[in-house]
């Protein structure tokens, strides 16, 4: 009499691979104000959001972003968070997820712990925050604080290509200290609705190159 077979296991399956992934920063490391964001994605027309959160819930800074593809086709996402600096070391909670193409609400959801440090940038914004929103053809205040070389900066609001469409010069309140600083953009009447970036930055006086960037995600209404 044969003794009885096994019946074979069947092969252990594969996990799938996460929709979004966060590749930058690495969790548990600390970094400063503004700082990248980065990873790949795999979602519903390439969109995401990414968000930045304190204990509590308190939303810091909320990105919403393109990966270079979606919809089957996995892609890469990057974007700056960037909201003022903590007065002391503190963690942050970074979340990415999708919008479900049925009723917009979050999908896919992943989420990692870092550490904010207290460093202070050369420049910050303090209005806008990211995702406020704007009329077009509204005025917007621009406020901050800045310790740059002869005070001096500029304002600029880009479109999601990083084209400016209008750039305001700005003098901080004093030279060669932190100090405050404020202006007026006219949002341009019939700019489409979508998100754009508020961006204070400096020039180069050795090479006219851009420094000291510091970009805030706002949502224009037309």
């Amino acid at each position: 009499m044969r003794p009885p077979t096994s019946k074979p296991s069947s092969a252990p399956t594969a996990e799938a691979d996460p929709l979004i992934s966060f590749e930058r920063p690495v969790e548990g490391t600390t970094v400063s104000v503004p700082f990248l964001v980065a990873g790949s994605a795999n979602t519903f027309e390439a969109a995401l959001t990414v968000e930045a959160s304190v204990a509590g819930g308190g939303i810091l800074c909320a990105l919403d972003l393109l990966a270079t593809s979606g919809s089957g086709t996995p892609g890469t996402w990057q974007g700056t968070i960037a909201f003022p600096p903590p007065e002391s070391a503190g963690s942050v909670t970074l979340r990415a997820y999708a919008h479900s193409a049925k009723d917009g609400s979050p999908t896919d959801l992943v989420a990692q712990t870092i550490t904010v440090s207290a460093e202070r940038p050369a420049i910050f914004l303090t209005t806008p925050v990211c995702g406020d929103i704007v009329d077009a053809g509204q005025l917007l205040a621009v406020t901050g604080r800045a310790e740059v070389f002869e005070a001096a900066l500029t304002i600029e609001l880009r479109d999601a290509s990083g084209t400016a469409l209008l750039a305001q010069q700005v003098v901080a309140d004093e030279c060669c200290v932190e100090s405050n600083f404020a202006v007026l953009l006219s949002v341009p009447a019939g700019l489409a609705a979508g998100s754009y970036d508020v961006v204070a930055f400096t020039t180069s006086a050795v090479d006219g190159s851009i420094q000291n960037e510091f970009p805030v995600q706002i949502q224009v209404r037309s």
